[in-house]
């Protein structure tokens, strides 16, 4: 455990509990101590979560509320920023809080390999790529609402000082009054890598990118739903090395088909193909049968690329 100082607080960020929870949990635990380790879910569900895990649950009725803070069905993907609120809400007399996804992997051997290094950096925030956001990023248009120029960073793994978190909910509650009457559209609002990087740096605060100060390895450390890794390719890697996504066999599944079906949403030139060759004529036994042979000329497809 660490005996620094800085007391720091560390915490596994998620909606569920299961084998990739604890096992963050435990990893961190022995260098941060069971009593400074928590679970911070973001839930309204009932979850089994065993008594011996420190946890935090929040929702827009819990701890934190939607009189105050802008909810959309897909905040607790949209904005981890808010696990922090939740944390400072609850807990007291820490200098620091991490905040990791269940997805992230530690190849280092011990947790005090990759944390310890860091303790004698006072930076208010750390983030792996912490840069100017490019205008090519999906969330850059949300900066609008901040008035500074956009930054960005990845957030599987992020730490901010408790002095900063208060600051940064006032200003999340602030905007949030601008969506409350639809005045703002929804999809307007700022994502937590957007918010917290942009808004850090306008007030002026000690940032950091971490990928540039530890000596550990953040190359496999990426939030492309496109570039996720299976548990059973890295099990045995032992290296100073952080990885992200890294997936369990039925959530790389789950990863597939989203991105399968994402892909088809979007090409609308073949939905559109697919809608006349369909609809061609009326006869349902046609219609059939040609669903049928484009779905064995796709296996036949499948089949072709996984042999070339």
């Amino acid at each position: 455990m660490s005996t620094s100082n800085h007391k720091s607080a560390f915490a596994v960020r998620c909606h569920t509990f299961g084998k990739a929870e604890a096992r963050l949990y435990d990893f961190a635990k022995e260098y941060f101590g069971k009593e400074n380790t928590f679970l911070v879910l973001n839930t309204e569900e009932s979850l089994d979560v065993p008594s011996e895990f420190n946890k935090i649950i929040f929702n827009a009725k819990k701890i934190l509320s939607d009189k105050e803070l802008f909810w959309q069905p897909d905040t607790g993907w949209r904005c981890g920023d808010y696990s922090y609120y939740a944390m400072h809400q609850v807990l007291s007399e820490y200098k620091y809080f991490w905040l990791a996804e269940s997805d992230l992997r530690f190849c280092n051997a011990t947790a005090a390999d990759f944390f310890q290094e860091l303790e004698v950096f006072d930076f208010d925030f750390l983030a792996p790529f912490l840069n100017v956001a490019s205008e090519k990023l999906d969330f850059f248009h949300t900066a609008k609402v901040l008035e500074a120029q956009p930054m960005s960073c990845l957030f599987p793994l992020t730490r901010l000082s408790a002095s900063s978190v208060s600051k940064l909910f006032e200003i999340r509650k602030k905007i949030s009054k601008k969506f409350f009457n639809g005045s703002v559209p929804a999809s307007a609002y700022p994502n937590d890598e957007i918010f917290i990087a942009t808004v850090t740096r306008r007030l002026g605060m000690k940032c950091a990118a971490i990928d540039k100060i530890s000596s550990s390895n953040f190359l496999l450390l990426r939030s492309d739903p496109e570039n996720v890794l299976l548990e059973e390719q890295v099990e045995n890697i032992k290296a100073d090395m952080v990885m992200h996504p890294v997936l369990s066999e039925e959530k790389f599944l789950e990863n597939r088909k989203k991105q399968f079906n994402r892909l088809l949403r979007r090409s609308r030139d073949f939905s559109s193909w697919l809608w006349f060759a369909l609809n061609k004529t009326k006869n349902k036994d046609v219609q059939k049968k040609v669903e049928e042979m484009f779905v064995e000329e796709f296996k036949s497809f499948l089949s072709q690329r996984k042999d070339g």
